[in-house]
């Protein structure tokens, strides 16, 4: 089978859904099957083309200025590339699908045209609901949105997404909506390696602005852990370019006195995300129970899983319906400090027992999250 992956993100490992979609262009690959890259952004490899697990990259647009007039010609004029290189590529190499990932009207609609006027089975997938991202509260907003919903999303033969809640959500407007769990390499993230550092710490690993992970609860929760267990630091391992939001996770650290114990990392090289997360004592997040985290599912819950080591989790969305609490993972409350203390706590107090979790919880990613297998479905439902 022949397929082209269609973005405007930034690959191949640069975010979570970057690495969902070239996780899953890697099971594709190990399936016997041949998949195409085309992003519509400029990247930042130095040539136009690369390979990576088998599968091939390539930018359409290498504008990398500020001037809005110039981006937005190169964003047109990658668009005609795209369909000029989709037509020739189908004419060399049969395609029998394509997969667009982003929800740009715009590329949407001219992959619907292209893929129409050649026969080539179309496919959208969504990791989240729209209307939390996409819809604005000026017109235009809300036309581009019912634009998307009403118009666009009818015209794909079929949907993938990673939630009840967006196959619900996305049903009434096309018929044809697959679940397929998250993505994730288990075996990258269950080898185990020298630990970077010569203390104990507690990791988590995600964005630091926003409301989607809820840090700050993560931090005060930390702050209470330390009276019991004043060896640990906590590891917050991404990169933020909001300078206000890292600004008020300092205050609240400053406020709290734990300076010291806080170690902000930085951008991690995907390579050593394995050896960072694997040498943790525990593996947290403590997400809120908010709009956008109920129609989504964390890729970093099968990362932290994958490695085999406890986890320390939020009830929100279908974490719940994966994560046994005390089983193969830890639940607090969202949006207590108290619970996701308490759940800490009890995990480093019994650490043996706690290790079992982890284990399980390793079991668990590698049943219902390794990419082999959600590739594999999503292979079937496209030739079928």
């Amino acid at each position: 089978m022949n397929l082209v992956f269609i973005s405007t993100d930034k690959y191949p490992d640069q975010h979570a859904a970057a690495i969902r979609h070239s996780t899953a262009g890697k099971g594709f690959t190990g399936l016997g099957h041949k998949v195409w890259f085309y992003l519509l952004s400029p990247q930042d490899w130095e040539s136009s083309e690369i390979e990576y697990n088998g599968v091939f990259y390539k930018t359409l647009n290498d504008y990398r200025g500020s001037n809005k007039i110039l981006k937005a010609i190169n964003f047109f004029y990658s668009l005609l590339i795209l369909r000029k290189n989709i037509s020739e590529l189908h004419h060399h190499s049969t395609l029998n699908g394509i997969v667009v990932f982003t929800i740009d009207n715009l590329v949407i609609y001219n992959t619907l045209k292209i893929s129409k006027k050649l026969g080539i089975k179309i496919f959208h997938e969504r990791t989240e609901l729209p209307y939390v991202f996409q819809r604005k509260n000026s017109l235009i907003g809300k036309i581009k949105y019912n634009y998307y919903l009403k118009r666009l999303v009818p015209k794909f033969d079929g949907l993938f997404v990673i939630t009840n809640k967006l196959k619900d959500f996305f049903t009434p407007f096309n018929k044809n909506v697959i679940k397929v769990n998250i993505m994730v390499d288990t075996d990258f993230f269950s080898v185990k390696s020298d630990s970077f550092y010569d203390f104990r710490y507690i990791a988590y690993c995600g964005t630091m602005q926003g409301d989607k992970d809820g840090v700050n609860i993560l931090i005060k929760a930390f702050a209470k852990l330390l009276k019991n267990f004043p060896d640990y630091k906590l590891l917050l391992i991404g990169k933020s370019s909001n300078k206000e939001a890292i600004k008020d996770i300092l205050i609240i650290i400053d406020e709290l006195g734990i300076n010291d114990k806080i170690v902000f990392t930085g951008f991690v090289p995907r390579e050593d995300m394995p050896g960072l997360l694997s040498n943790a004592e525990l593996l947290v997040v403590s997400k809120p129970d908010n709009e956008q985290n109920s129609g989504n599912f964390p890729i970093k819950v099968g990362e932290y899983l994958s490695t085999g080591v406890p986890v320390v989790l939020t009830k929100v969305g279908e974490i719940p319906m994966f994560i046994n609490d005390g089983y193969s993972g830890f639940l607090a409350l969202p949006g207590s400090v108290e619970s996701f203390y308490s759940k800490m706590y009890n995990a480093l107090a019994d650490y043996d027992s706690a290790a079992e979790v982890g284990l399980n919880g390793r079991i668990l990613a590698k049943r219902v999250f390794d990419y082999k297998s959600q590739t594999k479905l999503m292979s079937e439902y496209i030739l079928s």
